[in-house]
């Protein structure tokens, strides 16, 4: 009963957000605002849970640096509490089809996050190649290096698709371990918690120039997320 509230009021309020965000990026042209809403759209819904936050290693980010996220995915708050937890304009790749949703979907697409198109999209390298072009104003970008969420905490497989994209834009590659995300929900229900956010020195990519070289890469920044597990 308690999640199914949560939930509700988690959706009255993206909806709410959605409109604000939606009306302030059309009157003032400024894509940019969108963060400011997501990161207050993100602390609304934490607070919500209760979940709590401790955050670690923001001294290792650098102002006005790009940087690709490289983080463990354990639930569907994830995101939000990335966007929380970290000080950076950050952007996330989605689904285009997610569009089609009214308002919450609305939104996306005015925003500066990054919109894959599947049938246009058939592969990793399509997809780094398209994200790469929208780096081009100096953002950084969140991925999920698994591909999907573990539910239970346990670590599963890194794929190369964050090391391709950082090679390929020039930019560090920042991994952040999620600790204790699993304890936050039970299956599909949020009981809330605390989730420490441990955010670890950047790596640069320079050295990486083959795949053999994005390979051993991707497994040293698994090993990094893993050590805060």
């Amino acid at each position: 009963m308690r999640s199914g509230l949560i939930k509700v009021a988690g959706g009255i309020a993206t909806v709410l957000y959605a409109v604000a965000v939606i009306l302030h990026m059309l009157v003032f042209r400024d894509r940019d605002v969108f963060y400011r809403y997501a990161r207050a759209w993100s602390r609304l819904l934490l607070r919500l849970g209760p979940i709590h936050l401790s955050v670690t290693g923001l001294e290792h980010l650098q102002p006005g640096q790009r940087y690709v996220y490289a983080v463990n995915h354990v639930t569907m708050l994830d995101i939000p509490i990335v966007l929380a937890a970290v000080p950076d304009n950050i952007r996330i790749m989605y689904k285009q089809e997610l569009e089609n949703v009214p308002v919450f979907g609305w939104a996306l697409k005015l925003s500066p996050f990054i919109a894959l198109n599947r049938e246009r999209t058939r592969s990793a390298a399509d997809a780094v190649a398209s994200t790469v072009h929208t780096m081009s104003s100096g953002t950084s970008v969140l991925v999920f290096p698994e591909g999907q969420r573990s539910y239970d905490g346990t670590l599963g497989t890194f794929r190369r698709g964050a090391v391709m994209l950082a090679v390929r834009s020039h930019t560090p590659v920042v991994p952040v371990t999620l600790r204790h995300a699993e304890t936050i929900m039970h299956g599909s229900r949020i009981v809330g918690g605390s989730v420490d956010v441990v955010i670890h020195p950047a790596m640069s990519v320079d050295h990486v120039r083959t795949t053999a070289d994005e390979k051993a890469f991707t497994e040293q920044i698994r090993q990094i997320v893993a050590s805060s597990l």
